[in-house]
C-alpha cells in the first residue's frame, strides 16, 4: 500500500514524505498505516528499494494565522471557489535503515547505510510482514546492524522508536525473545539515566 511520496530529504538517509490524502488517491492511508515505527519501502533507480522506518510526523497548515475576513466558509469553498486548493498536509520523516535488491532467489536485504538515494516523488509503500522479517534476518539470523546508526542520531522519541521496533521483533521472533528483551531493558534504562 502506498502511503505517500518523497518531497525532500535532510541527508542521504533522512527523508520527508507527504502522506496521500483524499483527492490524490482513491484510498488514502489511515493513521495506523503511517504511524510511528512503521517500516516502509522506497524504490530507487534500478531494481532496488530503500528500507526505512517512520520516526516523526509533522502537520502543516499554511493558512493558520491568517485571520483576515472570509468571503466563504470552509463548507462553501467547493461551490464558490472550485479552484481552491487545501494546502494542509501531513508529512512523515523516514530514516533509511538499509536496502533490498533483486537477487537470484528473490530480494536480498542489507542493513548497511544505503549508497544510493531516493528521488523526489518516489512512492513510499508499507513493508509487508514477510519483508520486515526477511530484512531482519539477512543470512538466516536475526540482525540489528542499523541500531548504532539510529543511536547516533538522537532525537527525543528515539528510545520509544527503538522499543516499538523491538516489541515488533519480539512478537515476530519468539526464539530471540530473551536477547531482544535485554536490549529493550538497556534502552529504557539508558533513557531513564539520560533524562536525569
Amino acid at each position: 500500500m502506498e502511503i505517500g511520496r518523497v518531497v525532500g530529504s535532510n541527508d542521504q538517509s533522512d527523508y520527508l514524505v507527504q502522506v496521500n490524502t483524499h483527492g490524490e488517491v482513491p484510498a488514502p492511508p489511515d493513521p495506523h498505516d503511517r504511524a510511528f515505527g512503521q517500516f516502509v519501502s522506497i524504490p530507487f533507480e534500478g531494481d532496488g528499494h530503500l528500507i526505512g522506518v517512520i520516526y516523526t510526523t509533522q502537520l502543516l497548515n499554511p493558512s493558520f494565522g491568517t485571520l483576515g475576513p472570509r468571503l466563504s466558509t470552509e463548507g462553501e469553498l467547493p461551490v464558490f471557489s472550485p479552484d481552491y486548493l487545501a494546502e494542509t498536509a501531513t508529512l512523515v520523516g523516514v530514516f533509511a535503515l538499509g536496502t533490498a535488491r533483486s537477487g537470484s532467489i528473490g530480494l536480498d536485504f542489507d542493513q548497511t547505510t544505503p549508497r544510493v538515494a531516493a528521488t523526489i516523488d518516489a512512492p513510499v509503500e508499507l513493508l509487508s510482514d514477510l519483508e520486515f522479517q526477511r530484512f531482519h534476518q539477512p543470512g538466516g539470523r536475526l540482525r540489528l546492524a542499523y541500531f548504532p546508526r539510529l543511536l547516533a542520531r538522537p532525537f527525543p522519541s528515539l528510545p520509544d522508536l527503538l522499543c516499538v521496533i523491538l516489541d515488533r521483533l519480539i512478537a515476530r521472533f519468539p526464539n530471540d525473545r530473551p536477547r531482544l528483551e535485554v536490549a529493550r531493558q538497556n534502552i529504557l534504562w539508558r533513557a531513564a539515566v539520560e533524562a536525569r
